[in-house]
């Protein structure tokens, strides 16, 4: 592995020798796509950040160097998390990293690629290492789930028919990803009608064990009103003041 005065820019990938062109591929891919997801949480006011690949010359070196506008305070954030996120993983404290399940994913591939070659990521010239554990980590806290029933709330955004049942796709706010839904073929009036509608949708819910819904079940369709169905501050004065 690399030594600290080889390492070309302050968030760099350190993928050894002897990897496969697929595996190298598969790495480098994957540690864009880490970089790429924790840059997108420090999104705010002033410059964007965007990213220029740096590549040491005859090794397996693979950096990223910020543009010259990018906002000295965002960049320091980005690279503590960089760091924090993948130890907290490491010690087994998956909502603790703060990650999204896409980033948590890319992290997953970098772990399973570590099992046959070490991968460390440097950050700000030190090394963290990619163990083979934080895979199995991500994976046993994704098959620790459990049912409940209850209400999620979202946009009907998604219709597929499949196999005698209705899968629709909800998307809340509260969630980065949009959540499956099993509707039985009874109530594809009820969906049709709702396409592109904030729905409520009461059923058999899918939970990973930090509470996030995967999936629901559904047994009931209510359609929401849009907000600018709703009264505004001024109408409720008047309401309340007669």
């Amino acid at each position: 592995m690399a030594k600290a005065d080889q390492i070309p820019t302050d968030l760099t990938i350190d993928l050894g020798d002897d990897l496969a062109p697929d595996e190298f591929v598969a790495a480098v891919r994957n540690f864009f796509g880490y970089v790429n997801e924790i840059t997108e949480a420090q999104k705010g006011d002033g410059a964007e950040i965007s990213w220029i690949v740096k590549v040491k010359e005859g090794s397996s070196l693979v950096g990223v160097e910020p543009n010259a506008e990018a906002p000295n305070s965002r960049l320091t954030m980005i690279y503590k998390k960089a760091k924090f996120a993948i130890n907290a993983l490491a010690s087994g404290d998956i909502k603790r990293a703060g990650l999204s399940e896409k980033g948590t994913g890319y992290l997953k591939k970098l772990s399973e690629l570590s099992e046959r070659k070490k991968i460390n990521i440097w950050v700000k010239k030190e090394p963290i290492s990619i163990g083979a554990g934080i895979s199995k980590i991500i994976i046993e806290d994704w098959q620790s789930d459990y049912y409940d029933f209850g209400t999620l709330e979202g946009r009907l955004e998604a219709i597929q028919d499949a196999s005698g049942s209705l899968r629709i796709k909800i998307k809340d706010f509260l969630y980065p990803k949009s959540i499956n839904c099993v509707v039985p073929e009874s109530m594809i009036e009820e969906v049709l009608s709702s396409f592109r509608r904030r729905v409520e949708v009461e059923g058999k819910i899918h939970y990973r064990k930090d509470g996030t819904p995967i999936s629901i079940k559904a047994f009931q369709i209510d359609v929401l009103p849009e907000d600018s169905d709703l009264p505004s501050a001024a109408d409720v004065r008047g309401i309340m003041a007669s």
